[in-house]
């Protein structure tokens, strides 16, 4: 198997602990999902930005993923609550499923995606 390509997606500095997220967009099979990147407890976490309950994006297309003083990831659609370390859906129509996570890493002052499945979207 090959090894996944590193895609840069921002700068270290950009992300700050339960900060506003940095939105971007990936590709699987042909398909473009939106995608965003946290940082939660100093490690970033990345996930598409779809609901495990319906489908719909968590943040209503505002940018904005943290609820309950920025405990939890939240949707703005149906009031799921997801677990910010693992996108586990504590509460809500959801409760049990998960976020799809993304594989990302942190050097050298960056952080890039590293995913097998997905690729970044270039605009």
């Amino acid at each position: 198997m090959r090894p996944p390509k590193i895609h840069f997606l921002v700068e270290s500095t950009a992300l700050e602990e339960r900060g506003r997220a940095f939105t971007f967009r990936v590709q699987k099979d042909e398909r473009i999902y939106p995608a965003f990147v946290i940082r939660s407890q100093g490690k970033v976490k990345a996930y598409l930005n779809i609901c495990a309950h319906a489908g719909l994006t968590l943040d209503g297309r505002r940018g904005e993923f943290w609820y309950l003083e920025c405990t939890y990831l939240g949707c703005v659609q149906h009031g799921a609550i997801f677990d910010p370390d693992n996108g586990k859906c504590e509460r809500g129509p959801c409760a049990g499923l998960s976020l799809i996570s993304l594989s990302v890493s942190e050097g050298e002052g960056q952080i890039s995606l590293e995913d097998w499945k997905y690729t970044l979207v270039v605009d």
